[in-house]
Order: structure tokens, then C-alpha cells, then sequence
């Protein structure tokens, strides 16, 4: 992305985890792998026919399973990043959500994740989400100290103690993390792009916020989200802006007559219109692209840290 930055401009990112068939995934996935990538080139093919660009989040498996087809789309620009769940790797043996382990034991899992990832894809992977966004106060530093430079870890004001998944409090727009709870400088940083959310309507028994979750709503819902949210960071003059989708693998969004498909062309089409309506100008972006982006602008004082 060649760009100069300014305070108005707004990243857009598209995001999708892609996990294995659902009877290997206690945690869920698509019914097989036919599926699987009928989801993921539909999903691509929407993204690009609206200039628009994604982060996918895989799973190991997944990655081997569709090898070619992830090397054909990063060579499209999209990119690909690491998506785990202990309870879907390798033969399950670890049955906890990635929050509930020490820090030994979850970069004991991750570094494993990662051989499996790169072995399959030939690349080092640079970006990662946890499977329902589990994490806790160890994760940061695992992450960079696997190599890991940036990610989408967390949902703002999720409160989901079963998975140990609690952000309520979350910084929710992009920024730095401290992987050692510190004051950082230079380039040791982590850096975080929540996903968006309505924070004046709650799900799941009130647990969670209204994401912005292809599945979860309708899409006057999610033109909601995404007008609220565009609004706040407008009010706020917040410095780095962006909109995060999320959806996953297990929606055939190959067909044209899909009700996710349809939701998906709309969202694609509104993130263009309704920014411009606030003076705003949209950036396709990946997660890896909107921290370089900041980062050539930002000085190391300049930072925005959240420990």
C-alpha cells in the first residue's frame, strides 16, 4: 500500500477464520472441505470484484488441506495469518480454550501451530487470532515472542468467562501492545485491530456486543453498526480508523442467491458509501498493512500503547 495517511481516512478490513471440518472442530467449522473452499473463493471473490481486500485467519489443517488455493489468493494480495483453537489442532489432545493456559503451556501450543502453518504454506506467518478470541495476560507476549507483529485478538466489551474470552474495558481502536507489560519503542510491538462492534446492543444472553459478524445479524443491522461506529470515531476525532468484518468458513458464499452472499455485497458496497457522508475516505487494508501503514507515520513517541 503506497499512501500518506491522513486523519481522514478509514481502513476497511475484511476478515475470515477458517477452520476444519466440523467434525475434527469441537469448537465448529464447515460440514466438509468442499464447502470450506466454496466459502473461502466466493468470500475472495466479492472482496475483489469491490476492490476490497482480507486477512484470512487458518487453522494449520486448513492451511495444508487448501494449499493452492491460499497461495493463489495471497498472490491476489490477500493475506494469510494463523488462527487457532487448542481443541481443533492435531489430535485434540488439548481440550481448554487458548485464555485458559499458563505461559508456557500456550507457547508450547502456538509454536507447534506455527511449524504446522508454515510447513504447509512455505511462508512465516506475521498475524493471528485466537479461536473465540481467547486469550489472557500471557497471550501478547507469546504471540511476539513467536514472531507474530500484529492481529485481531479481541472483541470490545465480549464477557465470555467460559471461554475465557473477557474484554470488557477493551481499547477498541487500533493500537500498540505492550508484549511485556512495559512501555515499548521501536518496532517491539504488537499491534491490535479489534473488531467492530455495536456496544449499544448486546447478544448471547447479553455476553457480547453486536458484532460485526456477517452471520450474526441482518444486514440493516450491520449498516448500523457500521454507521454508529463511523459516527463515534468521527465525534472522537480518533487518529486510526477503521471498520472490521468477521465471518467464517462455513457459508457457501459461491452462490450468488446465499443469504450471507447477499449481506456480504451489501456491507461490501456500504463501507464505501456511508464513510464518504462523513468526509471520509476509505482504505481497503489487511491487518498487516493498516500496522505498516501507521507505523510509517508514526514515530516511536507517537504510539498509541495499551497494555
Amino acid at each position: 500500500m503506497i499512501h500518506t495517511m491522513s486523519k481522514n481516512d478509514i481502513f476497511i478490513i475484511f476478515t475470515m477464520d477458517c477452520e476444519r471440518i466440523e467434525r475434527h472442530s469441537p469448537p465448529g467449522g464447515p460440514e466438509n472441505w468442499q464447502l470450506s473452499e466454496r466459502a473461502i473463493r466466493g468470500f475472495a471473490h466479492v472482496l475483489k470484484e469491490n476492490d476490497l481486500l482480507a486477512t484470512f485467519f487458518i487453522v494449520p489443517e486448513n492451511a495444508e488441506k487448501h494449499r493452492v488455493l491460499w497461495l493463489e489468493l495471497n498472490g491476489l494480495g490477500f493475506e494469510l495469518a494463523v488462527h487457532y483453537h487448542p481443541q481443533s489442532f492435531r489430535d485434540e489432545r488439548w481440550r481448554d480454550y487458548l485464555g485458559s493456559y499458563p505461559y508456557k503451556e500456550q507457547k508450547n501450543q502456538l509454536k507447534e501451530a506455527v511449524k504446522d502453518w508454515s510447513r504447509a504454506l512455505r511462508m512465516k506467518p506475521e498475524s493471528f487470532r485466537p479461536g473465540n478470541f481467547s486469550a489472557n495476560n500471557d497471550t501478547f507476549r507469546v504471540l511476539y515472542e513467536l514472531g507474530f507483529r500484529q492481529g485481531s485478538v479481541s472483541v470490545p466489551e465480549r464477557n465470555i468467562p467460559e471461554f475465557r474470552a473477557v474484554w470488557t474495558g477493551a481499547y477498541p481502536y487500533p493500537h500498540h501492545v505492550s508484549p511485556i507489560n512495559r512501555l515499548i519503542s521501536g518496532n517491539l510491538d504488537f499491534f491490535e485491530v479489534p473488531v467492530t462492534v455495536n456496544r449499544e446492543r448486546r447478544d448471547w444472553q447479553g455476553k457480547n456486543p453486536l458484532e460485526l459478524r456477517i452471520e450474526l445479524a441482518e444486514l440493516k443491522d450491520h449498516k448500523e453498526t457500521i454507521e454508529k461506529w463511523i459516527r463515534h470515531l468521527v465525534e472522537r476525532e480518533i487518529p486510526i480508523k477503521h471498520v472490521l468484518v468477521i465471518t467464517h468458513n462455513t457459508f457457501d458464499y459461491s452462490n450468488k442467491s446465499n443469504k450471507m452472499r447477499k449481506r456480504l455485497e451489501g456491507i461490501a458496497r456500504y463501507v464505501y458509501e456511508i464513510p464518504e457522508e462523513y468526509g471520509l475516505h476509505p482504505i481497503p487494508s489487511t491487518i498487516k498493512e493498516i500496522h505498516l501503514e501507521t507505523h510509517r507515520r508514526c514515530s516511536s513517541s507517537e504510539k498509541v500503547v495499551h497494555n
